[in-house]
C-alpha cells in the first residue's frame, strides 16, 4: 500500500454520479490526497480557474453539459498538460482514443479497487511510467 500512498498531491474528480463522487473522493483521501469532488464538466473548469490541481478524474459521460473529452478540452485550454485520468464504466473506445490523443494517460474501468485506482493515479503523477 506505500508504493501508492500519495503526499496530499491536489486531486480533482469530476463525476455526476453524487454515490460515486463520495465513494472515489473517500477513496482518493484514504489514498492520502487532498480532493475535491465536483459534479459536472462546467464545475470542473470552474473550479480549476480559481484553484490548481496535480491530477484530474473525470467520467466521460457527463450528464447533462459537456461530456469528458470536451471538459477536458477547455481544462487543457486553461491549464495546458494537466495530468488526467479517466475513469468510467461506460466508455466507448474512441471517446477513449479521443481522451488518451488529448493527454490522459489514464484510464481505469469502473467497478475499481482502491489498488488499481492508487496505481493509476501515481503513473499519472509520474507521467504515466512508475518504477
Amino acid at each position: 500500500m506505500d508504493k501508492i500512498q500519495g503526499h496530499g498531491e491536489c486531486v480533482l474528480i469530476v463525476d455526476g454520479d453524487q454515490s460515486v463522487r463520495k465513494m472515489i473522493l473517500q477513496m482518493v483521501r484514504f489514498l492520502g490526497y487532498s480532493a475535491t469532488a465536483v459534479a459536472s464538466g462546467e464545475e470542473a473548469v470552474s473550479h480549476l480557474e480559481r484553484n490548481p490541481a496535480q491530477l484530474v478524474m473525470f467520467e466521460m459521460h457527463l450528464n447533462p453539459g459537456l461530456n469528458g473529452c470536451d471538459t477536458y478540452a477547455r481544462i487543457l485550454a486553461l491549464r495546458p498538460g494537466q495530468p488526467a485520468i479517466v475513469v468510467s464504466a461506460y466508455a466507448e473506445m474512441g471517446e477513449v482514443d479521443r481522451a488518451l490523443d488529448l493527454g490522459v494517460s489514464q484510464f481505469v474501468q469502473k467497478p475499481f479497487t482502491i489498488h488499481e485506482l492508487g496505481i493509476a493515479i501515481q503513473k499519472a503523477l509520474a507521467g504515466g511510467d512508475l518504477a
